[in-house]
């Protein structure tokens, strides 16, 4: 897609540590997990389809939550989206969706609708918030902001936000990066109220854009479609009780005895 481009082809995808043009992984999936973090997760989207289905099962054995892009735009829905999203949670996953924000087409209220439709959201004890990835737009000669000012540019995240709380009775968490949120929103310090996924492809948590103190998820290395099971990789700040805080029907804390699991636990 060029600058002129304006028909969305869903080629966005959560890689907000590096600029366009500068995509290629300098860590990888096989980069160590962080240190004081122990709950891993992944994100995925069609592109890490390039050589065949996600083994769900498998992913499973190491990971205990995915984020599963949706939608970019108005008008993009993945085609693996509806497929992985209901075999990530059969694996037993936590598992939310992503939306890719297009504000190039500065109509917030639509994308967040158009997202919301297809997310698959459910108030469960496996379903996470939804997460809008905003970030670097990724074809060439783009404006580094979308060409939006930084009130323009925080307004439309703020009517994004403010449409998906209408739908679902919540805010989502943002995905975005320090260099590309402060200078495009003005350091805006208002979404502190918002989980964050904080991306950063480096050996130790990259500082925080202006108005959060801390990351719910920090995603610390970018996978690579082209080796088998190589995802964008991820770490939950907090434990497994914590994550779950992020979903419908949050886990209670366990006072003696085993932590609970979403199998053991009693619906109610």
């Amino acid at each position: 897609m060029n600058a002129a481009a304006s028909t969305l082809d869903g080629d966005g995808r959560a890689n907000a540590s590096v600029q366009p043009g500068a995509r290629a992984t300098s860590l990888s999936a096989t980069a160590g997990v962080p240190a004081g973090y122990t709950i891993r997760g992944i994100d995925v989207s069609s592109h890490d389809h390039n050589l065949g289905p996600i083994d769900w099962p498998a992913v499973a054995k190491d990971y205990k939550f995915a984020y599963i892009k949706a939608t970019e735009g108005s008008t993009y829905l993945n085609p693996y989206f509806a497929g992985d999203y209901a075999a990530a949670k059969s694996a037993g996953l936590l598992v939310g969706a992503y939306h890719f924000a297009r504000p190039d087409a500065r109509d917030p209220v639509t994308e967040a609708n158009f997202f919301i439709d297809n997310a698959k959201f459910l108030k469960d004890r496996q379903t996470l918030v939804p997460m809008v990835d905003i970030e670097w737009p990724y074809w060439s000669g783009a404006p580094t902001c979308y060409g939006l000012t930084t009130t323009e540019f925080s307004n439309w995240v703020r009517a994004f936000s403010n449409q998906v709380k209408a739908r679902i009775g919540r805010v989502p968490m943002i995905y975005t990066n320090t260099n590309f949120w402060n200078p495009c929103t003005g350091n805006n310090a208002t979404f502190g109220d918002h989980p964050l996924d904080i991306a950063g492809y480096t050996t130790t948590r990259p500082p925080l854009p202006a108005g959060w103190t801390k990351e719910a998820v920090w995603q610390y290395a970018a996978g690579n479609p082209s080796q088998p099971a190589n995802y964008s990789q991820n770490v939950f700040n907090g434990d497994y009780v914590a994550l779950t805080r992020l979903t419908g029907d949050p886990l209670r804390t366990f006072r003696t005895g085993a932590a609970p699991t979403l199998s053991s636990r009693r619906a109610g």
